[in-house]
This record gives C-alpha cells, structure tokens and sequence, in this order.
C-alpha cells in the first residue's frame, strides 16, 4: 500500500503500473501480430470465410483493448492528479521562499555597498519635487535675475 504523505512515491507507483501495462499491451499486440500473420497463412490455405472471421474476432479484441486501455489511462491520471497538484503546490510555495531569501540577500548587500534602496531614491525623488515646488511658487511673485556671464580661468598647475 502507498503512503499517502509522499506524492512522488505514489506517482512513482502509478508510472511503474502504467509501464507495466504498456508492456502488457505490447505483448498483447506481438501476439495479436503473430496470430495475424498465422492467420494470413491458413486463409490463403482455407479460403476467404476463415480470413472474414478473423477479421472480426480482431475488431472486436481491438475495440476490447482500446476500452480498457482507456479506463487504465484515466484511471492513472485521476489517481496522479492530486499528487501532482500537492507538488506543484510544495514547489511553488519553496520557489516563493526562495525568492524572499534571495530578495533579503541582494538588499544586505546593497546596503553594505552603499547603494540606494528604491525606498531611499522615491524619498529623494519627494525631495527634490518639494524643493522644486517651493522654488517656483518663490519665484512667481519675483522677476528672475539677469544672469551675468561669468570668466572662467584655467587653475594654475
């Protein structure tokens, strides 16, 4: 009996089983095959009817495989289903771990460069929208100075 707590035991299990099922059904179908073949021979040796009867015999073998094959297949899929989801979902929640771990790690490092958190450039960019606020509003009572130009001189060496 599986254990119920471990998923990838359970789907192991079911892979194994449909596995073994697939070989069961190609066995099935080498047999079918040599019957065919054998089957061949002795129609060419007893005529059409034996060929017509066999015919049917291997429709109605093929439409009894081709059902239960189905039922098999569905059966696998229903019975992997919630393992699958339960991984999925413990993959999923390991990821999103994994991601905060990493997104914690990157920020400790920037804040032991000196590099500037989003926070830390958002805060300056208020600043700076602030101090520029005031500078218009300071100015809409006054006219601007003319500015002067200025000589630069080279600094000796």
């Amino acid at each position: 009996m599986t254990d119920p707590s471990d998923p990838f035991k359970a789907a192991k299990e079911a892979a194994t089983s449909g596995q073994r099922f697939s070989r069961g059904v190609m066995d099935s179908a080498q047999q079918i095959w040599l019957a065919g073949l054998g089957a061949l021979s002795r129609t060419q040796q007893e005529g059409g009817k034996f060929f017509d009867a066999l015919v049917e015999e291997g429709v109605r073998i093929q439409e009894k495989t081709h059902a239960y094959t189905q039922e098999q297949m569905k059966q696998a899929r229903e019975q992997a289903t919630p393992w699958v989801e339960a991984a999925r979902k413990r993959t999923n929640a390991a990821m999103g771990k994994l991601e905060e771990a990493l997104d914690e790690r990157i920020a400790r490092a920037m804040k032991r460069m000196n590099i500037p958190s989003r926070k830390d450039v958002e805060n300056l960019s208020r600043r700076v929208d602030a101090l520029a606020q005031e500078l218009r509003s300071g100015r809409a009572g006054t006219k601007p100075k003319p500015r002067t130009a200025t000589k630069r001189t080279k600094p000796k060496a």
